[in-house]
């Protein structure tokens, strides 16, 4: 499999265009491209491990999918009337809007319904990160919590995400792959999910073109990091 090679041998900066601009932030992106098996890398820190934020909701997805704490990406959840910072979370969500938004309590929901026992089991299971969910169950994967994963990490779960090579069933692959659509026309498509916390931004998607398809994760780090800046810092790059 494409994944087990890239942890035998990884290359460094193999791409043919210019390195992306992190501009005045500490900034690594990892790119892996299944179909040629190459991996670029930028920056220094493709190897720490970091919060994941809200990319974690790509997990989070497929194993409340596969636990089915809830039906389908459809399925709405009344909003708790709790008012929280940004008016578009405060609303009743499905999985497909809430992942849109990086509506938190919609996650945090899922969580509780998935439960300790069987969240620390899934996560082992998909080998995400250090595996750690121990730091309330609720807020491990934010600011401050257990769980962390590598860019490197992050790019090479992504890669069996679109292998469909991930311990869940190919219909919660199908719809999370689905549901983290951005852009779509008749000759690629573009998909991610953004993260902020901690002064750590990231994105994490994939690109599908007629040739190839690539996998990545952009991390930055520093004073006003958040996934909207790693977000248009890889959309400029691949649109190069």
């Amino acid at each position: 499999m494409f994944f087990k090679i890239l942890m035998l041998a990884v290359w460094a900066n193999m791409a043919f265009c210019a390195a992306p601009n992190f501009g005045s932030f500490d900034g690594t992106a990892v790119i892996l491209d299944i179909n040629s098996s190459q991996e670029e890398v930028y920056g220094t820190f493709a190897n720490e491990r970091l919060n994941p934020c809200s990319t974690f909701k790509i997990l989070n997805s497929l194993i409340a999918l596969d636990t089915h704490v809830i039906k389908d990406e459809n399925e709405i959840i009344p909003w708790d009337k709790q008012i929280r910072m940004y008016d578009f979370w405060n609303k009743d969500h499905s999985m497909r809007s809430a992942i849109a938004v990086s509506t938190v309590w919609f996650y945090q929901e899922l969580a509780r319904r998935i439960g300790s026992e069987r969240m620390q089991k899934m996560v082992e299971k998909a080998n995400y990160g250090n595996h750690d969910t121990s730091k309330t169950l609720i807020n491990f994967w934010l600011t401050d919590g257990s769980l962390k994963i590598s860019p490197q990490e992050q790019a090479l779960f992504m890669a069996k995400l679109m292998e469909n090579s991930l311990p869940f069933s190919q219909r919660a692959m199908a719809i999370v792959k689905d549901i983290l659509m951005l852009e779509k026309n008749e000759k690629s498509t573009f998909a991610g999910k953004t993260g902020s916390c901690g002064g750590v931004g990231w994105f994490v998607g994939f690109i599908e073109e007629p040739q190839s398809t690539r996998v990545f994760a952009f991390t930055l780090k520093g004073d006003g990091a958040s996934g909207a800046e790693a977000k248009q810092i890889a959309k400029d790059y691949f649109q190069k």
